[in-house]
């Protein structure tokens, strides 16, 4: 409406102008006796264009001094008659005549031809035209009036309810404004500007906060001068101290749904907008004007911080549960915040989402322990493996943690349902063990919801998932070590037996070439994720004990070690293990050799091919167990394989499978 208001006005006033240049090419010509070089340049009729508001009283006036016997005519916009300004017009009614003088009012002086129109409306708006006749001659001027909606005092002053001091506070079309304190006199005794030397805020009006004064909260004073009204406008408004928060809305239509995010209470602009979703970790990059045909952005442009996702046709997983994560700032500084945004059909439960249920650390280093929620929580907290107690809170930070504490909240935002804690230093004897976190919202439910995961740490920057794999003779087994941090890429990793062998993987040690004819790569791991796992065909007696994993990650001078021991299910608890070096009786030994031989050439003789076929049968059975660990489905396998089809569009079956196996190979 504005929009169509404004090229009117305009319009208008290029035909004013048009007109005016007519006027004074033509007076100049024929009325050269009437004016003045003053009145010439200035045009003759004052003002030219007037702004004025409805129910205002309107002025205009030639600039043409008066002498006996002129006479002073008028034309509405849109009438074809000239009217005297006396109102003397033998062919208009008497009652007609008297109702138009009481509206027109009297000339605002005898020295001048002019015209006071109370009040104004809105069927006024356009060309005036003033007509002075003087004999024969004549000098008319046209002015151009645009009649505006009465300015009206800002919706949050005239309910009186508190407002941030980024609120707009400002009148439409104001021209100047004071802002005091309420109760605070609008002139200083001495004649002063308001506020006791404060100068008077031009075009908009703004809260003078101060250093002493950073919020403005309380009572505050308007005092404002506003286009086409002659009259100050005054009221009061109520500031509150409000922080900066994100507001959310979802609004779901038959075939497209719209997720908004707008950063209230800021002075910065937003710079990105990223929404994630939830289940699977599928992100976008939210532009305004940039989409792909199933998203899009929604709002009204990032200088309004306002960032929206439009999904065309929404469908499976995107109703459920978003991210949203907005950056704003300056030049110099940008911060991240976001929230939540449902867009599920049904609201689900308040629950720990992602958590990684085996976290290593080294010891002696900086490490965080994350536990996120999928809906806004008010509160976190975490308890260690020996009951101790951390309390969180988002002012718990790195920079501003009170009393040398050792640990700090780490995450975006509470209210984006992330919790985390960083500790400066992990200690094997003080975090090692099972640990629990807790989250709690009480717009959701007054119980708090809880889960448990594993902390291990190691001596080394290698650590196996466990200590202790337990295993027996002629059936495989697997052992394995991983990079702290996890992921880190290996150059390479090797493995010392318990008798001493020693030898190294890589993605060339495989099944059908195997080291020392038993010992090969795990298919699922590989050094580029920092993953190092070794395959046991089958068992023997020398093979329990201590191993050593060790293998070199990139960017380190020297590799690390770790040690894992590989134990005989079948010993019994208790058992010990005859020390060598016995003695026995020679009877003994001549009976225990013709034993041996007899039995060991029955066995030979009759079972030897079915003892080999059934071995064979037993290795390939588990090293399909061990590799389809994490290739059988599951619902997080389910989860991981629709996020690597989303994320890799256009690559082929085989290389999304290859992909899903490496995604997995850190979980053997």
């Amino acid at each position: 409406m504005w929009l169509n208001r404004a090229r009117t006005w305009w319009s208008l006033r290029l035909l004013w102008w048009c007109t005016l240049l007519i006027v004074q090419l033509f007076l100049l010509v024929d009325g050269q006796n009437l004016l003045t070089s003053f009145e010439i340049s200035h045009g003759y009729i004052y003002p030219p264009s007037v702004t004025v508001a409805e129910g205002e009283v309107m002025q205009l006036r030639l600039l043409v001094p008066m002498q006996d016997g002129d006479r002073c005519l008028y034309r509405e916009p849109g009438s074809p008659t000239d009217i005297d300004v006396h109102g003397i017009d033998g062919d208009e009614p008497e009652a007609q005549q008297t109702r138009r003088r009481a509206r027109m009012g009297r000339r605002i002086g005898d020295q001048e031809c002019s015209i006071r129109v109370s009040p104004i409306h809105q069927r006024d708006a356009g060309f005036w035209r003033l007509t002075l006749v003087r004999g024969t001659d004549r000098v008319r001027g046209v002015s151009m009036v645009d009649v505006i909606e009465r300015p009206t005092v800002p919706e949050i002053g005239m309910a009186g309810s508190g407002i941030s001091s980024l609120d707009e506070i400002s009148p439409d079309r104001t021209e100047y404004c004071f802002v005091l304190r309420q109760g605070a006199s609008a002139t200083a005794g001495d004649g002063s500007t308001p506020g006791g030397g404060n100068v008077p805020m031009y075009e908009r009006c703004h809260l003078p906060l101060s250093d002493t004064d950073p919020t403005g909260a309380g009572m505050w004073s308007v005092i404002a001068g506003v286009q086409g009204q002659m009259r100050e406008m005054t009221y009061g408004i109520h500031i509150e101290n409000k922080e900066e928060n994100i507001a959310t809305d979802v609004h779901k239509d038959s075939d497209y749904h719209v997720l908004s995010c707008h950063l209230l209470y800021t002075k910065s602009m937003v710079k990105f907008c990223r929404f994630v979703r939830l289940v699977d970790g599928f992100g976008l990059n939210v532009i305004p004007g940039v989409g792909t045909p199933r998203y899009g952005y929604y709002g009204g442009g990032f200088e309004r911080n306002e960032c929206g996702l439009e999904i065309i046709g929404p469908e499976g997983l995107d109703r459920g549960t978003w991210k949203c994560l907005l950056g704003y700032g300056d030049d110099s500084i940008t911060k991240v915040s976001g929230a939540i945004v449902d867009n599920s059909d049904t609201s689900p439960p308040l629950a720990i989402v992602g958590l990684d249920e085996h976290v290593t650390a080294r010891n002696g280093t900086m490490a965080s322990l994350l536990c996120n929620a999928n809906k806004p929580i008010d509160y976190c907290w975490f308890r260690g493996p020996h009951g101790q107690f951390y309390s969180l809170s988002e002012s718990l930070t790195e920079e501003e943690r009170p009393g040398g504490h050792q640990h700090w909240y780490s995450g975006i935002a509470l209210a984006m349902g992330e919790c985390g804690i960083t500790f400066a230093t992990m200690l094997d004897a003080e975090h090692t063990g099972r640990w629990h976190c807790y989250v709690g919202s009480g717009r959701v439910s007054a119980l708090e919801v809880s889960a448990a995961f594993d902390v291990r740490i190691s001596h080394s920057q290698m650590i196996a998932q466990v200590d202790r794999v337990e295993a027996a003779v002629d059936f495989p087994s697997l052992l394995g070590c991983d990079s702290i941090p996890r992921g880190t890429p290996l150059q390479y990793c090797r493995f010392v037996t318990p008798t001493g062998e020693a030898f190294n993987l890589n993605e060339n040690v495989t099944n059908d070439r195997p080291v020392l004819g038993r010992f090969y790569s795990n298919p699922n791991h590989n050094l580029a994720k920092g993953s190092c796992s070794l395959v046991i065909a089958a068992v023997r007696e020398e093979d329990f004990g201590e191993w050593i994993c060790a293998g070199k990650i990139e960017g380190h001078p020297m590799e690390h070690i770790y040690g894992i021991v590989l134990h005989d299910r079948n010993e019994k608890a208790g058992e010990e293990v005859e020390p060598t070096g016995g003695t026995l009786s020679a009877a003994s030994i001549s009976g225990m050799v013709i034993g041996a031989v007899a039995v060991v050439g029955g066995a030979v003789g009759v079972g030897f091919w079915q003892y080999r076929k059934r071995l064979h049968r037993q290795v390939a059975a588990v090293n399909r167990e061990i590799q389809m660990r994490t290739i059988e489905p599951s619902d997080g396998g389910a989860i991981a394989e629709r996020r690597i089809s989303i994320g890799s569009s256009g690559s082929d079956s085989s290389s999304s499978r290859t992909s899903h196996h490496n995604l997995q190979a850190t979980t053997l």
